[in-house]
């Protein structure tokens, strides 16, 4: 897709130190393993299985059809999901590709790269041990009792202020319409990307600098100039 959606941000034309990183369907493809493991709890709390292609699925719908169905976040299937999850061997997870080579660049080019993910937060320094060993996430956020999740942008300015830069200095890269929202609420670059989670609503929204196919365009649009280094 590559396409410039918001021809009035100028934002981007700063340099970017700080590149944080939605978890699930930006990163890392969790969704398969996390379908399978909410239909076991559905299952359990007799609550029917979703029953739609997962190749075809729509998050929103999917979404809806969970908290429609009482089985939201703030029901208590939720935490026995959390509790499957945790001890799920995540066969089919994996990083999306390309990612792993992207994040390895950007490293190398003395970036500072972090996580912000709406997971409980000893679940994704796990995941990021397991799955990105060879990169260095020098923030790892993710759900903490108490603390906001996003799209509140509270944990996104604890990682911006423990980094000291501003917020012309981030750039925050999501899949879906919680990370549109978060970083319109943060004050911060986005870009996004058509291979996670997300639906043509969020890639027509007009806040991210670029809505992008794969992984490797992130390179692209340093070499382009689109996100300066």
């Amino acid at each position: 897709m590559d396409k410039q959606l918001n021809s009035l941000n100028t934002k981007y034309n700063n340099m970017k130190r700080l590149f944080i990183f939605d978890l699930d369907g930006m990163i890392l493809d969790t969704f398969e393993d996390s379908f399978m493991c909410v239909n076991r709890v559905l299952e359990e709390f007799d609550i029917a299985p979703y029953e739609e292609d997962i190749k075809t699925l729509h998050y929103p719908t999917f979404r809806k059809y969970l908290n429609d169905n009482g089985a939201g976040k703030d029901t208590p299937v939720y935490p026995r999901y959390i509790e499957l999850f945790a001890d799920d061997p995540l066969n089919n997870t994996k990083p999306f590709d390309g990612i792993i080579d992207v994040l390895k660049q950007l490293q190398k080019r003395g970036l500072t790269l972090a996580i912000c993910s709406n997971r409980e937060e000893e679940m994704v320094k796990n995941m990021a041990k397991r799955f990105f060993e060879e990169i260095n996430f020098k923030h790892i956020s993710g759900y903490r009792k108490g603390v906001p999740d996003k799209p509140d942008p509270y944990r996104i300015n604890e990682i911006i202020n423990a980094e000291d830069v501003t917020k012309d200095e981030v750039i925050y890269f999501g899949d879906k319409d919680a990370d549109v929202k978060v970083a319109k609420n943060a004050g911060v670059d986005l870009i996004l990307v058509t291979y996670g989670q997300g639906s043509s609503e969020d890639y027509e929204d007009n806040y991210p600098i670029r809505v992008i196919d794969n992984a490797d365009e992130i390179l692209e649009l340093i070499d382009e100039g689109i996100i300066h280094i």
